[in-house]
Order: C-alpha cells, then sequence, then structure tokens
C-alpha cells in the first residue's frame, strides 16, 4: 500500500521547520507502508505524485484548515481513502465529511485507520500513555536536509518534550485538546533521539518543541544534566513565573543560549482577562535574573487581546522596552482560536471580521472594542 502524509499551506508561511507531528506519523507508517511526505507548508507539490498513492493522510492545525479542506476534496474526487487528524480536525471534526477523521492523538491508531478494513468515519483516540513508545521522527527519510533548519549558523532539530500544558490561558486550545494534562517524555529517550541526530545528521543545537520547558523542575534539572553531556547549544520557552536564579543559572551553564517568555501583556488587567496566571513584576524579575545569569531571552507579546484598549496597548510597548530583553520582542496579533475559552465569546469584547492581511493568520481576526473605529 502507498501512503501520502500531507501538511498542507496555512494562511501564513511557516517557519523552515520540520513538522515533527507530521514526520513522526509517517515514520510509524513507514514501518509497513510505502509512504511519502509532503510539506506543503514549504515546498510546492506535485499532485500526480499524490494520486499514486491509494491513502492520503492529511493534517493540519486551525490556520491550515482551508488547506486540509482543499485535500480532503481532491483526495475523494480521486476516490481515495482519505483520512484527516490534527488539531483542526480534533477541534472541527464536523467539517471534514467523506474523510476518514481521527480526534485527538494519533501515534497508537495511525496503522489501523488507513487500513482498507476501517470503515468508521470518526474516530476518537485516548491520549497516548507513553510518549517515548514510538520510534524517533525520520528526519533524514522524510527530507530534512530540505529545510535548512539551524540555530544561528548551527545545523539544528527542533525536540518534541512534552505534549499538552497544565494551564489554563483564555486564548489557548490547548485546554480543550488535552484536558489540561501534560505528559512530559523522558529525558533519556531526548538526549538519545539528540545523540542519534548528532551523530547522523551533524547537529550541534536543539530548539525544544514545547511551551513551558521549566513546568516540573525535577524534569528542567535532570534535561539539563543531559543537554550538559551532549555539548549541544539550546533553545526553549518558559513562563515567568516557573524560574528562579539558580535555575536559570543551571540552564545556562548546560547550554542554553535563548530563553523566550511568553509576557503577553504589560499591563496586569490585560494579563489577569487572558487568564494567564502571571504579573508583570513576575516579569521584571524574571529577565533580570536571566541579565545577571547572562543568559539570553526574549519576549513574546499579544496585542488586540480581548479587553485591549489604546492605554494597555502603549503600556505593552512600553514594557517591552523597559525589559529590553537582548535577543528582541515579538509581537503577535491575537486570533481567535477554535477550542480556546475566548472563541465562542468574543462578540462581549469586540467583533469578529474577515480575516484581513494586517489582521493575523486565521480565517477570521479579532477587532477589541476601543479599536472599532480603525
Amino acid at each position: 500500500m502507498k501512503v501520502a502524509f500531507i501538511n498542507p499551506r496555512g494562511y501564513l508561511r511557516a517557519d523552515p521547520w520540520m513538522p515533527l507531528g507530521a514526520v513522526q506519523l509517517a515514520t510509524i507508517l513507514a514501518s509497513r507502508y510505502g509512504v511519502s511526505f509532503f510539506d506543503e507548508e514549504q515546498f510546492d507539490v506535485d499532485e500526480r505524485q499524490v494520486q499514486d498513492a491509494d491513502v492520503l493522510c492529511i493534517t493540519g492545525m486551525s490556520h491550515q484548515a482551508e488547506g486540509v479542506k482543499s485535500w480532503v476534496r481532491r483526495g475523494l474526487a480521486w476516490n481515495k481513502r482519505v483520512v484527516v487528524g490534527g488539531v483542526h480536525a480534533t477541534l472541527a471534526s464536523e467539517d471534514f465529511e467523506g474523510a476518514i477523521v481521527v480526534s485527538g492523538p494519533g501515534e497508537e491508531i495511525i496503522e489501523r485507520v488507513v487500513e482498507d478494513s476501517w470503515d468508521s468515519p470518526h474516530y476518537v483516540s485516548p491520549p497516548v500513555q507513553d510518549l517515548d513508545a514510538f520510534p524517533f521522527p525520520d528526519r533524514q527519510r522524510f527530507g530534512w536536509s530540505r529545510y535548512g533548519e539551524r540555530m544561528g549558523d548551527v545545523p539544528a532539530i527542533r525536540v518534541i518534550g512534552a505534549r499538552g500544558c497544565p494551564f489554563a490561558c483564555k486564548y489557548c486550545c490547548n485546554r480543550k485538546l488535552t484536558h489540561g494534562r501534560l505528559q512530559l517524555r523522558k529525558p533519556e529517550a531526548i538526549a538519545q533521539e539528540i545523540s542519534d541526530a548528532k551523530r547522523h545528521l551533524g547537529i550541534g543545537a536543539v530548539v525544544f518543541a514545547m511551551s513551558v520547558f521549566t513546568v516540573n523542575r525535577s524534569w528542567t534539572e535532570e534535561m539539563c544534566a543531559k543537554l550538559a553531556t551532549l555539548g549541544v547549544r539550546w533553545k526553549a520557552t518558559t513562563r515567568v513565573d516557573l524560574v528562579d536564579q539558580e535555575l536559570l543559572r543551571l540552564m545556562k551553564k548546560s547550554g542554553c543560549v535563548a530563553l523566550g517568555f511568553g509576557v503577553e501583556s504589560g499591563s496586569d488587567r490585560i494579563l489577569e482577562i487572558l487568564g494567564k496566571g502571571t504579573t508583570t513584576d513576575q516579569a521584571r524579575h524574571a529577565f533580570a535574573w536571566a541579565k545577571q545569569e547572562q543568559l539570553p531571552t526574549f519576549a513574546m507579546f499579544m496585542t488586540h487581546v480581548p479587553g485591549e484598549t489604546t492605554e494597555s496597548l502603549e503600556a505593552t510597548k512600553q514594557f517591552a522596552e523597559e525589559l529590553a530583553p537582548p535577543l528582541g520582542s515579538t509581537f503577535q496579533r491575537f486570533s481567535p482560536l477554535p477550542g480556546s475559552e475566548f472563541y465562542d465569546e468574543l462578540g462581549k469584547w469586540g467583533v469578529v471580521v474577515n480575516r484581513r492581511d494586517d489582521l493575523g493568520f486565521g480565517p477570521v481576526a479579532f477587532i477589541p472594542k476601543d479599536f472599532e473605529g480603525g
């Protein structure tokens, strides 16, 4: 059986990193079937190559929803077996009539759903019990060299460190996806994956694909010990309320060269509305500690969120200048995500409009009440 695994194009061109979730599933399938991997977010796809497959497996996040639907339509028109999974399929399974839809993680059931004997139109997959029970993503087989993954001038890979998040930020869909469950991979398994990539791919740097690297202190300390022995540079993100100076010192010594903090806003009122659970004072402490340890940091902010005013937006800009992280600050305009707590109550905070290029990446965009005139 031939399988075409497709990561569709989204509203914005993605950063040039291999999509690990899709590659992980393709790797599992490749142990039994002939699998071709097509990353339309990064490269043009020749439809003739896709049509040669017996089964189309399509995955995507909400910003890729239209791309997923387009490939579903084409696959059904070609009389192919079409399997859809990923974040958007989990949150909006009704969008893909005619396809076999997998809601939830796919690792344990992906081989079953591509078989002709599987006829259920919708399968809700239970949580994976052990994230390390599957083969590492076969980066080399599925085109890692095409991506040019680097951190600075050093060849790099992204590595998944965890799945899920225990926090309840109202703008995030993670809580609906994982029900607040956090699963951490074993540090020894991650270390082995990095070691293999050093040997086979020649990498010298790692980017952790997890939102909160310091969510579990003992795990973080063990992971830092492993990274120190591997001798790689690494980058991660976390929250300002989950670090102290001692932990930041340990991260610096183990090779961390970039630590990002999701600050979100320079207004404590906005942080409370967002359900972030952090304060601007906590952010000040986190960045000051990192500066003392000479650990390079960057800050991530979100603008035009529910409750945003011209005053809070100005406070955010000023706060970014005050923190002055050496690696800079990024500002992303809020875009409503299906599955987030905000998604169903946006009307009381502002107006939802058709997407414009200057209003974020989703199929819809949001304008807070204070900004409706402009």
